[in-house]
Parts: C-alpha cells; structure tokens; sequence
C-alpha cells in the first residue's frame, strides 16, 4: 500500500460531525477505538458490529483504495483496507474522520449536482 489518504482541508464543525454520528445511528458522543491487528481479527470474527470508529475508518480506507485503483484481487483489498482502517484509528482522530467522511458526502453530493 503505497501513500495514505490525507485529513480534510476543513474540520467539520462538532455539530456536523454529531449530526453524521446520530445519522450512522450511533448515540452519545463521537469516539475513537483504537484498533491493532489482533483486536481487528477478534471483531470480525465475532457477530458483534465493530466500534463505531471502525466503520468511519472503513469508509475512508474503501474510498481511497477505489480512488488509487488498489484493486488487486478481492484479498488484496481486503488485506490493504484492513491495514488501512487499522492505520486511521492509530492516527487520526475520531473528528479528523468524521470531518473527512462529511468531506467525501459533500464531494460526491457536488458531483451529482
């Protein structure tokens, strides 16, 4: 995996980002789970839903693998957007992700228009 996606040019105001947050149907306050690769493993391995943190991550990581073209072959991806996703929780933080999944709606949302 060659390069990594970069934080949004403007952070989303807290009121935004609890806005996406409830919208994703998660209650309380916005948090941030950090993951390892064993802790990754555990919770797909399990029928729980990972952190709510995990999905932002994976929103990011997805999109910057089909904007990159990193498709190889469907274990590639997964492996990369795990390694990814994992990569975001460590660095970022829980309003660096949501300001960058609000980012990626109102891009998408821009194009559509």
């Amino acid at each position: 995996l060659s390069g990594k996606p970069v934080k949004a040019l403007h952070p989303a105001s807290s009121d935004q980002q609890l806005q996406l947050w409830r919208q994703a149907g998660y209650a309380g306050a916005p948090t941030m789970e950090v993951l390892n690769p064993v802790s990754y493993i555990l919770s797909a391995s399990t029928q729980e839903a990972p952190p709510p943190s995990t999905a932002f991550a994976w929103r990011i990581a997805s999109a910057y693998q089909r904007q990159h073209h990193l498709h190889d072959g469907m274990m590639w991806n997964q492996l990369t957007g795990a390694a990814l996703a994992i990569w975001l929780t460590r660095h970022w933080s829980i309003e660096d992700m949501l300001s960058k999944v609000i980012e990626m709606q109102e891009a998408r949302s821009a194009t559509q228009h």
